[in-house]
């Protein structure tokens, strides 16, 4: 088994709480300048350090492990998009809006797996499920490396697999995140390399080597146009987009690595975050995708004021994530899905009982 890097989950952690405020900032609009360097600063590198990190860890010289990654990536999607459809259900119903509608056209979003709303879909949508489209991704992307990583010119495939995925979602997008994990399968591929050259060490002993990752950083957030891993948008300039944010990614692990050795409390807390991303992850689009939030705005806004309602709603995601992630937490069977070191702890006790 491999062991926790701190400094990882740090990372991991930042990222979250970017992603929770990315959709906080996105919510309010016209965005104010200030939404809008923060929207920018979070698309630029969140998602993309989640499939680096991902497979930093991965062993892809190792067969596939389908019952693993089926566990904690295709279950706890389908259990996650299930709670989804039965509370809009029961919304609907205590609302007295037409519940098999609401329900339908939820179980559509739910089976079609989409990040984002899409017009090329296969069918017409009007709702997407939203941010656990990473999951269904990231299933695709660790098969995907897996299988290139057996077959000759490995570098080569993982190429193909990227364009493929992108120029294909052009004209028409796939279910079930497909073609997000095809681009996202490079992204993957990355984190093995790194652990292979053992990359973490070279920044390490060459300090100045984060400077050039920040280079291609800063340029691709000052020309940022949009990116969107969850429907292959990557803005005007996809290669500057897509080197910047693996250059985001190694200066937030540096960024991580800095916040670990000087500032241990607030490392402790990021890696918390950071060790629990799936159940975060699921927990924020819960209250995402169920709460009303244009009602909660319309009532808040005149208190809070413009400028500040992307930060009252992020405040507001906050408490409920942790309460959600608490409950989740708590509730049997269902726990081991969303937090995966409860199987492993078992696992563990069980086998020293045995050995006792």
């Amino acid at each position: 088994m491999t062991a926790r890097i701190r400094y990882f989950d740090i990372a991991k952690g930042i990222a979250m709480i970017c992603v929770v405020l990315g959709h906080s900032v996105l919510m309010v609009v016209p965005m104010s300048e200030a939404a809008r360097l923060i929207y920018v600063f979070c698309f630029s590198f969140h998602m993309p350090l989640f499939f680096v990190l991902s497979g930093y860890f991965m062993h892809p010289d190792h067969p596939f492990a389908w019952r693993k990654e089926s566990r904690e990536l295709l279950l706890t999607y389908v259990l996650t998009a299930a709670a989804v459809v039965a509370l809009h259900a029961l919304l609907a119903l205590a609302l007295r809006h037409d519940a098999a509608h609401v329900t339908g056209t939820w179980f559509v979003a739910a089976l079609y797996g989409s990040g984002a709303d899409t017009s090329n879909a296969l069918i017409p949508m009007s709702r997407s499920i939203g941010a656990i489209w990473f999951l269904l991704a990231l299933f695709w992307a660790h098969l995907l490396v897996h299988i290139a990583y057996r077959l000759p010119a490995t570098p080569l495939w993982i190429i193909s697999f990227f364009a493929f995925g992108y120029f294909s979602s052009r004209y028409i997008w796939l279910p079930l995140s497909v073609q997000a994990g095809l681009t996202s399968a490079l992204f993957v591929y990355l984190g093995c390399l790194a652990k292979r050259f053992d990359v973490m060490d070279l920044l390490c002993r060459r300090p100045y080597l984060w400077i050039v990752a920040a280079i291609p950083w800063g340029v691709a957030m000052w020309k940022f146009s949009s990116f969107g891993l969850a429907t292959n948008a990557f803005g005007d300039t996809p290669a500057l987009s897509i080197i910047g944010s693996v250059g985001g990614t190694a200066c937030i692990v540096g960024i991580s690595i800095a916040i670990d050795r000087w500032a241990a409390s607030i490392g402790k807390a990021l890696a918390f975050i950071g060790r629990y991303t799936l159940a975060i992850f699921c927990a924020h689009l819960l209250e995402n995708d169920v709460l009303p939030w244009v009602t909660i705005m319309g009532k808040t806004q005149p208190i809070v004021g413009y400028q500040l309602e992307p930060f009252f709603i992020f405040a507001v995601k906050c408490v409920l994530i942790a309460v959600i992630a608490v409950a989740l937490y708590y509730v049997p069977a269902i726990n081991s899905v969303f937090f995966p070191t409860l199987r492993k702890n078992k696992k563990t006790a069980t086998l020293n009982e045995q050995t006792t």
